[in-house]
């Protein structure tokens, strides 16, 4: 179910009313059945239901859910991902069992959600990694090997990231493995965060369920105003980008590269505001039932350096893989080579986790080269002298420059292959065929003046939270009356959010 659909403008208040009249357990169990209802919803744009397969078992199966009965049977997976995890957690908690066997509990947990994972996301990319490496090894004829036909399911990266992290958590013993299955299984389904985040943690969860706090008037209106600028973000200004967008990386054969930096920046700009807008949805709608999600984004297209952006950008991917890989390899504690190996491979990992391609594992890289060298950087003594005198002209620059990097990457990450990428790569840094380009002829320029806009207005409001607007009810009014206008006039709704393809 898509957040800016009219399934969800109705379904949300009904489930809101009846959450409200119902109490402990009841509750539980109704919220749980509001979740698989929300995640039975999905149904993948591949399914043509007027076209039936029926070539093999599992088209057969697909076919027989999604358009006979109507029904995810993709919920399976799933409720298989929480009994697995749920039952870990619980052996591993027992008194008297040793770590041996508590080892080996966390390890079939992680088994089996990455091997859930793996099949689901990565097969047919690592059949081409191995049909790349024997080709180039061979002198015989090509090996060419068809891609077979899996769909992903919605939401799978985040939800197993989240029951994972349980799982780790009961085994260091920082967390206290949960008694009630109904518990557990409303903390990986619930519905505000299920198919595309925030990765919320167990123990910001179950705080909340445990002594669920009174919902205030203050609450409401910040959930609202967080919602509405959710909304705004997506359907004004992530949509209106999309069109740019997808013209450039259509089309970049035939561009300059000055239309191309913008069409990369507006990717940038894109699913941020994508992304941000299903998070601020999500967030503002889990405060409406009392549950208080960290923050997922900080304006982190303003930011000062890669380091600043990473601490304010899907944060709680970035702590997570932080936490639960970069962390338990040794950081950078185990010296400057190893300490550089563990940034790559966790850098890496987070590549592959946004997407099985060549172009990811480049974005990921990209990521923890920038990383490194801002590290070495930040240790001169002109980046300590810079901070200190550079004033607010080295600080606008530091951010632009900033932006300017990233952009670089989120060509890999939005290209449709790395060959594309790698040609519009080499386009921005080293072909400037015709010299210098007319702005009349210019495609993208009137987006370029609305990302000029977008990183004003961002770093202006970095000086504000959704908390300080509530508390002014003149800035609350402004903000209210000012969203609502926009979407109404500017409103290019009805794309999918950018990360149900994660």
């Amino acid at each position: 179910m898509l957040f800016n659909s009219a399934h969800f403008l109705v379904f949300l208040p009904i489930v809101l009313i009846l959450a409200k009249i119902l109490k402990g357990t009841y509750q539980r169990v109704f919220l749980l059945l509001a979740s698989l209802y929300f995640y039975n919803a999905w149904h993948p744009a591949s399914i043509v239901c007027d076209d039936i397969r029926t070539s093999t078992w599992y088209e057969n199966w697909i076919d027989l859910s999604f358009c006979n009965l109507n029904i995810n049977l993709y919920i399976i997976i799933l409720i298989v991902s929480m009994i697995v995890d749920y039952v870990a957690g619980r052996l591993m908690s027992k008194e008297g069992v040793s770590e041996k066997f508590r080892r080996l509990c966390l390890i079939a947990s992680l088994i089996t959600n990455l091997g859930i994972l793996a099949y689901f996301k990565y097969t047919n990319f690592l059949l081409e990694v191995f049909a790349d490496i024997f080709n180039q090894i061979s002198s015989g004829e090509p090996l060419k090997i068809e891609h077979l036909k899996i769909i992903l399911p919605v939401g799978i990266s985040f939800y197993t990231f989240q029951s994972m992290s349980y799982t780790i958590d009961v085994f260091r013993r920082n967390l206290e493995a949960r008694k009630s299955f109904l518990d557990f299984a409303l903390y990986v389904s619930f519905f505000p965060q299920l198919v595309a985040g925030p990765i919320v943690r167990a123990h910001t969860f179950f705080r909340d369920l445990d002594d669920t706090p009174k919902v205030t008037a203050e609450d409401v209106q910040i959930a609202f105003a967080q919602i509405l600028m959710g909304f705004t973000r997506k359907i004004v200004f992530a949509d209106n980008l999309a069109k740019v967008v997808d013209f450039t990386f259509t089309n970049y054969k035939i561009l300059n590269p000055a239309e191309i930096w913008v069409g990369a920046m507006a990717f940038g700009w894109q699913i941020y505001f994508d992304f941000a807008g299903y998070t601020d949805i999500a967030i503002g709608t889990a405060r409406l039932f009392g549950y208080k999600f960290d923050p997922n984004f900080n304006f982190p297209m303003v930011a000062r350096n890669i380091a600043d952006h990473w601490s304010r950008w899907h944060i709680s991917f970035s702590t997570w893989i932080r936490d639960y890989i970069y962390i338990p390899l040794g950081g950078s504690r185990v010296g400057v080579l190893k300490g550089y190996r563990n940034l790559f491979i966790t850098w890496l990992f987070a590549g592959i986790w946004h997407g099985a391609a060549y172009h990811f594992v480049g974005w990921g890289l990209w990521q923890g080269i920038m990383l490194g060298i801002h590290r070495e950087y930040s240790k001169t003594k002109l980046a300590i002298w810079l901070n200190e005198r550079g004033g607010l002209s080295y600080d606008i620059g530091a951010r632009i420059f900033t932006m300017f990097c990233l952009s670089f990457g989120f060509i890999m990450f939005r290209a449709k292959t790395m060959k594309a990428a790698w040609a519009m790569m080499k386009s921005l840094v080293f072909a400037v065929p015709g010299g210098i380009y007319s702005v009349k002829t210019f495609v993208n320029y009137d987006y370029g003046i609305l990302l000029v806009i977008c990183f004003i207005l961002s770093y202006y409001f970095s000086r504000n939270t959704i908390e300080t607007i509530v508390e002014n009810k003149k800035k609350f009014g402004v903000f209210v009356t000012a969203n609502l206008f926009i979407i109404l006039f500017f409103g290019a709704g009805g794309q999918n959010f950018l990360y149900f393809d994660f």
